[in-house]
């Protein structure tokens, strides 16, 4: 299950999934929880996608919420490995 802190959270990952067109991702979120590796990794992905697209936006705070959200989410799921896997390289 992924559990919020912020319900902006919530709002801010179904904005960029949508703008972005990860319909995967869209329905990750609208089930709430993460179910399978493939459901973390689209997961994962998605974050640092969101994160570029996101940069203009003024919503670096929220890039650390939602990161410890989405990690402890995953952790909690068994697939903190995965999150560690797509972390892009710099």
């Amino acid at each position: 299950m992924i559990k919020y802190k912020f319900p902006e959270e919530q709002q801010l990952l179904i904005k960029y999934a949508s703008r972005l067109g990860d319909e995967g991702v869209v329905s990750i979120l609208a089930r709430g929880a993460i179910e399978s590796e493939t459901d973390a990794r689209l997961l994962s992905r998605f974050f640092w996608r969101m994160v570029d697209s996101s940069l203009n936006d003024d919503i670096e705070v929220w890039h650390e919420r939602i990161h410890n959200t989405l990690f402890a989410a995953l952790r909690k799921a068994g697939y903190s490995e995965i999150w560690d896997e797509e972390i892009p390289d710099a």
